[in-house]
């Protein structure tokens, strides 16, 4: 395998898997849109992540809503490395269409270039996102594990944060989330990313095409973007600080164990 397609390359993680790649001697080519919410208005200017790849890999800015810009993309490739989605999960909960477009439609052009088309690709590598597994794992001490859904918002308004046993609502401690935990997606943001990985492993099944999904949690690290809705509470948290702000906790800051 010489030559790599990283979709969403000029971002954090696409950017720094990039630089691993030529460093280990591989062709980088990247598909990316430069979204602004991420690489600001100017990227040439604005965007560190941007600048740190361009000159060291093939670039080509186009969006995977685009079969025109996938099958350019594709072209010559020995393995694609799909991370181009949107990532936030309550931005997720308006901007519903664009959401769903993106990311499992973007992810089922490529899977239908794929499946009808020639090509060289060996292997897909899938960014899914913690955030299928909901509210995550809980131990409830009369029905021992349990996977709450959503919070109730007359519970929390009343200073009750808690997740809840969804068999006797009680309180439920929670327990580490692991691999093999119910997949129960509380957002828009995680549907997309269940569906994708679900697709990616699916299809690339019956085409002999080795996949594989990694399901990320916060992912963070020098150059990642404040802008950006994923890094969340990173973003906030560390804008304050560097402002010389307190940081404000919402509901109980209970720590978890």
């Amino acid at each position: 395998m010489k030559n790599v397609l990283i979709t969403g390359g000029a971002g954090f993680i696409g950017s720094n898997i990039a630089l691993r790649l030529i460093d280990k001697g591989l062709k980088v080519t990247i598909l990316d849109n430069l979204s602004p919410q991420i690489h600001g208005d100017n990227p040439e200017v604005t965007s560190s992540l941007y600048k740190k790849i361009i000159g060291k890999v093939t670039f080509i800015k186009g969006t995977v809503t685009s079969k025109e810009d996938w099958i350019k993309a594709i072209k010559d490739q020995d393995a694609i490395i799909h991370l181009a989605a949107e990532t936030g999960t309550g931005q997720s909960m308006y901007e519903i269409q664009k959401y769903i477009d993106v990311n499992i439609g973007g992810t089922g052009l490529m899977l239908d270039i794929l499946a009808n088309s020639e090509h060289q690709i060996t292997k897909v590598i899938v960014a899914s996102s913690r955030a299928i597994y909901g509210e995550g794992k809980y131990e409830c001490t009369a029905h021992g594990i349990v996977y709450p859904t959503e919070r109730n918002d007359s519970e929390m308004a009343t200073g009750d944060f808690s997740c809840k046993c969804p068999v006797c609502n009680e309180t439920v401690t929670i327990l580490p989330t692991t691999e093999d935990s119910k997949i129960h997606p509380t957002s828009v943001y995680g549907i997309t990313k269940q569906n994708q990985e679900q697709l990616v492993l699916t299809v690339c099944k019956s085409l002999n095409i080795g996949a594989v999904a990694y399901r990320y949690q916060n992912v963070y690290g020098p150059g990642q973007s404040l802008l950006n809705p994923y890094t969340g509470i990173l973003s906030i948290f560390s804008t304050r600080i560097k402002n010389g702000n307190p940081i404000n906790i919402f509901e109980d800051g209970k720590e978890i164990p």
